[in-house]
């Protein structure tokens, strides 16, 4: 542990810096929210609501309890309905109506670049380019002035119950709202803002600080240094220095729920009510502790040390591999031997010359170079790559490979015998059995199937409902429940019946017979000379396919002539 102790004074003197142990004033808060330039403050646009407590009343009577004498309750006005003038103007628009400037009550005037226009209270003036000013009654205080004046596009001045604001266009910004007690200056870079609980400093690309109800905030560009602190927490960053928390006031260990800190690449450290993590990756450390687990870990390079409730683990990576808990050990010496134990029966001994293994039913494993037994429930001799023999006497199976010439396999359910490449016989005791005499001839039988074939031209079976007879490539006959089909390749003779067809093709000569309801039809061809064939009711024939022809069915006749189809009669 002695190796990381530079490091840790180094990096705890950056984290002080940062606030670690100290309690601060930084507070955490969002960035500034400036208004647009102009807008007004957050209190204008009319008077204060009424307080929560006061009474509410009804004009119908009995809506309410109330504390008036008996017979000053509030009554309805004569005409409820009534709206004033004003409020016809505005149904239908949701405009502020003295944003609106005037109507057609106005008096203008026209002096060249001067023009006037007043209406009532309200008064708008223009000597352009160098002046502009409009006049009205506040929104807050209708008693009070609302004066808005611009000169020579550049300044710009409001004077009103909710604005004190003087604007010099690009460089200068002075807002101000009297009633809200807020104020907005902004003088090229340099930003300072004030309301009641909140405040904003800027010195832009150099500085920028704040301050909320909950926290606030600091931001040093140059120094790459952020603070930021609220409520729920903060995070703060110097440089490669970084600090973030949880609960409590500062970046404090003993306060903070919830905390994560370092200087990258070289420190990390985080805690938490449930776990905690130290890395030190130029010296390969890492250190986790879990509370609810009850477990640790620790590593040092090549050392590594773990701990649970139920297993100690001691590692110097990739020598020497130690665990161990209740009656259990396991260790590994690489490459010499690994030795493990489970209770007294359970344990395995591997070395780079064989493999030697106890389970806890008796079970005993025995592997070197060239030969393999295994005894248990089960039980297996192998001398590798040539002979295994497997037998499971619960079963009674007993499996023999010579590899690659024999093999066996005897179980009360089936036999197999093989002998590579002459002669295999397997049978499903009661069931089926199939034989192959060199890899050419095989007979097989199953319940409801049968087959012989003598590879590569006779094949002779049959499948439940399925029957086939090849000869190839002479001789094809297929036939089930709906089909049967018969190919004679000599003499291109192909015969396919199904229930209601009938197919021969023989040479260049094609029949074919169809049978429905009514009657039969047939059609037989001379390819391609001759067609002729009959319907239920009616019949055609055709020359050359088409080049003359008549057909006829029922009342309606047709005729051909160059290929050409003419209907004589629907």
């Amino acid at each position: 542990m002695s190796a990381a102790f530079p490091l840790r004074v180094a990096a705890l003197a950056l984290l002080c810096f940062l606030g670690f142990s100290v309690e601060t004033a930084w507070a955490q808060g969002e960035l500034p929210g400036l208004a647009p330039m102009g807008a007004p403050g957050p209190s204008s646009g009319g008077s204060a609501p009424p307080p929560s407590d006061a009474p509410e009343t009804h004009a119908a009577s009995g809506g309410m309890e109330t504390t008036l004498p008996e017979g000053d309750e509030p009554t309805l006005p004569l005409d409820p309905l009534k709206m004033s003038t004003r409020t016809l103007e505005v149904i239908g628009s949701d405009s502020d109506p003295d944003a609106r400037g005037t109507g057609d009550d106005a008096r203008r005037e026209f002096y060249g670049l001067y023009y006037n226009e007043k209406a009532g209270a309200y008064r708008y003036r223009v000597a352009f380019p160098l002046w502009a000013q409009r006049d009205k009654p506040s929104v807050a205080d209708p008693k009070v002035k609302d004066r808005a004046s611009i000169f020579g596009g550049i300044y710009y001045n409001r004077r009103s119950a909710e604005h004190k604001d003087d604007i010099v266009f690009p460089a200068y910004y002075n807002l101000r709202d009297p009633l809200a007690k807020t104020r907005t200056t902004v003088a090229g870079p340099f930003v300072n803002r004030r309301t009641k609980t909140e405040s904003d400093d800027w010195l832009l690309p150099l500085y920028a600080t704040g301050t909320r109800a909950d926290g606030g905030y600091t931001i040093i560009p140059p120094l790459l240094s952020y603070r930021n602190r609220d409520i729920k927490g903060g995070l703060n960053i110097l440089g490669p220095g970084f600090c973030s928390w949880e609960g409590g006031q500062s970046c404090d260990v003993r306060t903070a729920q919830d905390i994560k800190l370092g200087v990258a690449p070289f420190y990390f450290f985080g805690q938490n009510k449930k776990r905690q993590f130290e890395i030190v990756p130029p010296l390969g450390h890492y250190y986790k502790y879990d509370i609810r687990m009850q477990s640790w870990t620790n590593v040092w390079g090549p050392y590594f040390r773990r701990h649970t409730e139920k297993r100690e683990m001691f590692h110097l990576i990739p020598l020497y591999f130690s665990i161990w808990g209740k009656d259990e050990r396991h260790t590994t010496v690489a490459p010499l031997f690994h030795y493990g134990h489970e209770g007294e029966k359970k344990d395995l001994l591997v070395t780079p010359l064989f493999l030697n293994a106890h389970g806890k039913n008796g079970e005993h494993t025995f592997v070197t170079w060239g030969y393999a037994r295994h005894r248990g429930e089960t039980e297996l001799d192998m001398l590798t790559p040539l002979y295994w023999n497997y037998r499971d006497e619960r079963i009674g199976l007993n499996r023999h490979i010579l590899f690659p010439f024999f093999y066996s396999n005897e179980s009360p359910r089936e036999s197999t015998t093989a002998v590579v490449p002459f002669f295999s016989y397997k049978k499903r005791h009661g069931l089926s059995y199939s034989l192959w005499l060199t890899p050419f001839f095989n007979v097989a039988e199953g319940p409801q199937r049968w087959s012989t074939a003598l590879l590569p031209s006779f094949f002779f079976g049959r499948n439940g409902h399925s029957k086939h007879r090849v000869v190839a490539p002479l001789f094809f006959d297929f036939e089930d429940l709906h089909s049967h089909t018969t190919v004679i390749s000599p003499l291109l003779y192909v015969r396919h019946k199904t229930k209601d067809t009938l197919t021969h093709l023989l040479g260049n000569l094609y029949y074919k017979e169809r049978h429905y309801r009514n009657g039969t039809e047939w059609q037989f061809h001379v390819l391609p000379l001759l067609s002729y064939g009959h319907y239920p009711n009616g019949h055609f024939w055709n020359l050359l396919f088409g080049l003359a022809g008549y057909t006829r069915q029922g009342p309606m006749t047709k005729v051909r002539a160059l290929w050409i189809p003419i209907t004589l009669s629907k």
